[in-house]
């Protein structure tokens, strides 16, 4: 968007370690040469893009511009997220988040028809397999899938655990734990896709 890269160049004139670049762009269509990346990062366009042809193209995207052996970071939001989110929030007494819920359950399409800014915006939650598909469709070898949070996001003094030194390390050891255990992915509200070029 063109309002946030500019925000981006602003606050980068005072970083003392700028940005090299930055510009509008879309994730399906690059102007990036072919196999000129050695990392290419996928933070947001994938559950963005909530057409599958869309995303297809933007892995597509990423490959073509990926050297051989070149990484893809790309992260995806899980199909339960907002089903969990509003268990530990206690959402779901508004029938209308429910029905939001419903919803992403049923097709992965999150829509929020209210008013209510932390429903979240328009977008497609994956499922663990879904996500390995479509990064494999595109050619790509998958080093890894994990879950970013674990479960610990779920708890309602989650921020209290962080601040006390050794109930973190008991968040952080079960975090890692479960991180790419395939029958507990989608218990964290983001998943992270680690991909390869074939060389």
């Amino acid at each position: 968007m063109p309002r946030l890269v500019a925000e981006a160049q602003r606050r980068s004139t005072t970083h003392p370690r700028p940005l090299a670049s930055c510009r509008v762009g879309d994730a399906r269509a690059t102007n990036f040469r072919n196999a000129s990346a050695d990392i290419v990062l996928l933070l947001g366009p994938l559950y963005h893009l909530t057409v599958p042809q869309d995303r297809a193209y933007a892995l597509d995207e990423a490959a073509r511009v990926l050297k051989p052996g070149g990484l893809l970071f790309a992260a995806a939001i899980s199909r339960w997220a907002s089903a969990l989110d509003g268990l530990a929030r206690d959402l779901f007494q508004d029938p209308q988040f429910a029905a939001i819920v419903e919803q992403d359950l049923r097709d992965g399409q999150h829509r929020n028809p209210t008013t209510q800014l932390d429903y979240f915006t328009t977008a497609y939650f994956h499922r663990p397999e879904d996500l390995r598909a479509e990064v494999l469709a595109a050619g790509l070898l998958i080093d890894g899938l994990y879950g970013v949070e674990g479960p610990g996001w779920l708890l309602p003094d989650v921020d209290a655990r962080l601040a006390d030194p050794h109930r973190r390390a008991n968040l952080l050891r079960v975090a890692r734990t479960l991180e790419s255990e395939p029958s507990l992915l989608g218990v964290s509200a983001h998943l992270l896709v680690v991909a390869r070029k074939p060389a």
